[in-house]
């Protein structure tokens, strides 16, 4: 732990006091209290530490170690509720009780599994019981059928095993060479759970499920970071990242090789590593001599992992060994890399009319070189003026699946479609209310523009969605969003550093995400719990359900309203929403739609957990050829629509593509996913009615 030279030795003996290097107890105890004190002092509605408390922080803690409800009894929960209750005590006196007996509880359940199945899988599976599979025994597990439940759960496991490798064009169980595939199917079964138990029974791991447990326990979106967590945190609001260029993990055989190379990196410009390669060590310094080993299994997958988080240089060489079994040497370098998955996409919808689409994945923001902001905002007026260059007369902004990220990018954001004005209010712990402005008069599009949302669309996408519904500047297409009208702060955990203290601080101490205010749209309303709702319901099928949304959480916080009234000039002209519902709902009974939503929820209905299963193996076998056939037609159907509009890029990005293939190959990846985007297309449908009511 670094000595920091203009200290006392008063400080130096706190310092000393409060070490909190993951490991014992104790420590853990200081964490646990440095965590609740900093979300106490900083959260908009702090709660008391009671028994109802550590009700809540046994319910996270026990969905995060043991989300199947398969690992614990229910004799065990009992107990650990009970002991929950006295959680505050826990904190109070610097004890760890709860943890403690969570921890030897769980690690002993998971011993008494991996017995059960290495008893089980150690001989032939029988293929043709009469026995079922129930699933609603997990919600009474007792001592009495824990053994008959697991047997149950890894048969099942076998079978799902025996199907994957099966030939995919057999129309009947090739029964002759049932042998071979349940013979594989258990070995890999075997390891599958071994590394699973081997991964969860990490005390380091589990104290930081803990920790997070207690975080979010003062709301869903409180959090705990450990430094490589709080890393990864900043690190997703940027597009541009650092990488060498590698994932890796463990083959069937239990090898760690490459999953994956990424475009652009030194890793896919080396030419000499694909993905199988398996890793057998990593220098971390080209001129190191000491070599990390890389073994096989979690334990190998872990220690790997590990180096490379700590490693803090920019060069390595992998040792590795092709899937020939040439074994070869690479040095690669950390670059920066543009990540396509984060990146706003554009794209032009040419048919009856010319029609841009933008996708923003997320919101995030980078820093250049000189500290100013080149975040989504500024890409997106970018592709709304190459797209504008080549007279589009509607726009498509899709904020299906994004999950929120910069507040000041969603307010710049905002910026771009109204003139000027009020975008949002935040209300703190005190209750002071302040309004965030676009402060910039203009616009850059002031033409027909919809906005695609979906039950993933939160927080910061929220915002755009409801400021641009409230200034009357777009239509609102898809459904309730996932209702998210809070923000967070990340401050720092060591007690030693203020909250904008120019003091480094120890990341040893880990980082708390604290929920520190409430969001309010301009006409005072919040979003909190209810989520935007759409002008017009677009793609609501039987897999879109409450329990996607902020208001599933038992403990989502609730708002209290503002008295600030926020001044703001909705755009005078009407939108047609009435009539273009009206068109939706006409749209929606065409034979195209009707077809796919009636699979859509075939496939939503037939998908279940909870359902009983056969423990015979040519039942299973015809249920999983009879839902894969659903699955294909499905698939094939979707793939082979042909829609009246074609997708192509912007005629600037064209120049850019013809002479760069890695940008070229992203977009052509992009625009194949687009093709099959049946809720898209409809919402062309739509956006094409409304430019003909225009016209």
């Amino acid at each position: 732990m670094r000595l920091r030279s203009l200290l006392t030795i008063t400080l130096l003996s706190l310092l000393l006091a409060f070490q909190s290097v993951a490991g014992e107890p104790d420590s853990l105890s200081v964490s646990v209290r440095l965590l609740v004190k900093k979300i106490q002092n900083k959260h908009v509605k702090p709660r008391p530490i009671d028994a109802e408390f550590g009700n809540q922080v046994h319910d996270y803690f026990y969905s995060f170690m043991d989300s199947k409800k398969e690992i614990l009894l229910s004799d065990d929960l009992a107990y650990l509720k009970k002991l929950s209750s006295k959680l505050n005590e826990d904190i109070d006196n610097g004890k760890q009780d709860y943890f403690s007996e969570f921890y030897r509880i769980f690690t002993e359940r998971s011993k008494q599994i991996q017995a059960i199945q290495k008893g089980y899988l150690s001989k032939p599976v029988v293929l043709n019981s009469t026995k079922k599979y129930d699933p609603k025994m997990r919600d009474q597990l007792t001592s009495e059928n824990y053994k008959v439940f697991w047997e149950n759960n890894l048969c099942l496991a076998v079978f799902s095993e025996i199907v994957a490798m099966h030939p995919k064009d057999a129309k009947v169980l090739l029964k002759d060479s049932l042998t071979q595939f349940e013979k594989k199917a258990r070995i890999k079964i075997e390891t599958r759970y071994s590394n699973f138990f081997e991964m969860v029974q990490g005390k380091k791991g589990m104290q930081e499920m803990y920790l997070n447990a207690i975080a979010m326990s003062f709301d869903p979106h409180s959090l705990y970071f450990s430094p490589s967590q709080k890393a990864g945190f900043v690190e997703e609001l940027s597009t541009q990242k650092e990488k060498f260029g590698i994932s890796y993990g463990l083959d069937e055989q239990n090898r760690v090789i490459l999953t994956e190379i990424l475009p652009g990196s030194s890793a896919w410009l080396s030419n000499e590593l694909v993905t199988g390669d398996q890793i057998l060590g990593v220098r971390f310094n080209w001129n190191s001599t000491t070599w990390l080993e890389v073994k096989s299994g979690i334990s190998g997958l872990k220690e790997l992992s590990e180096a490379f988080k700590n490693f803090q240089g920019r060069e390595i060489t992998l040792r590795i060994k092709d899937q020939d079994g040439k074994e070869e040497q690479v040095d690669l370098q950390k670059t920066l890399v543009y990540n396509d998955n984060d990146n706003i996409k554009n794209a032009l919808m040419t048919g009856q009319n010319k029609i841009g689409y933008i996708s923003l994945p997320d919101f995030y923001t980078n820093h250049t070189a000189s500290f100013t902001e080149q975040g989504c905002a500024n890409d997106m007026a970018k592709c709304i003026l190459k797209l504008k260059k080549d007279g589009i007369e509607g726009l498509i902004l899709d904020l299906r699946g994004n999950g929120g990220g910069s507040l000041y990018e969603a307010i710049a954001l905002s910026g771009i479609f109204i003139d000027y004005g009020p975008i949002l209010a935040t209300s703190d712990n005190t209750g002071e209310v302040t309004v965030l402005k676009d402060i910039n008069r203009g616009f850059i599009y002031d033409g027909p523009l919809m906005v695609l949302i979906d039950a993933g669309s939160a927080s910061a996408s929220e915002i755009v969605a409801a400021v641009l519904q409230d200034y009357k500047k777009a239509i609102i297409v898809g459904v309730p969003s996932f209702g998210k009208a809070t923000s967070q702060v990340v401050y720092p955990l060591d007690p030693l550093v203020g909250d904008f203290s120019a003091l480094q601080e120890n990341p040893d101490y880990g980082y708390a995400n604290i929920t520190g205010g409430f969001l309010y749209r301009v006409n005072g309303k919040s979003n909190q719990g209810i989520g935007v709702i759409p002008d017009i319901e677009l793609g609501k099928t039987s897999f879109d359900t409450i329990e996607e949304r902020e208001r599933v959480y038992k403990n989502a916080l609730v708002p209290g309203a503002i008295d600030k009234k926020m001044v703001y000039t909705p755009s005078s002209v009407d939108l047609p929403v009435d009539q273009l519902k009206t068109f939706s709902i006409r749209q929606r009974t065409e034979e195209i739609y009707l077809n796919y939503y009636h699979m859509l929820d075939s496939i939503g209905k037939d998908y279940t957990e909870n359902q009983i299963r056969s423990l015979d193996m040519t039942a299973y076998w015809n249920e999983s050829l009879k839902a894969a056939a659903v699955m294909e037609r499905f698939k094939t159907w979707r793939n082979t629509t042909n829609w009246n509009y074609q997708v192509r890029s912007n005629s600037f990005d064209q120049t850019v593509y013809d002479k760069n293939p890695i940008l070229k190959k992203y977009f052509e990846d992009f625009t194949t996913h687009l093709k099959g985007d049946i809720e898209l297309f409809e919402a062309l449908g739509i956006m094409n009615e409304w430019l003909q009511l225009i016209n």
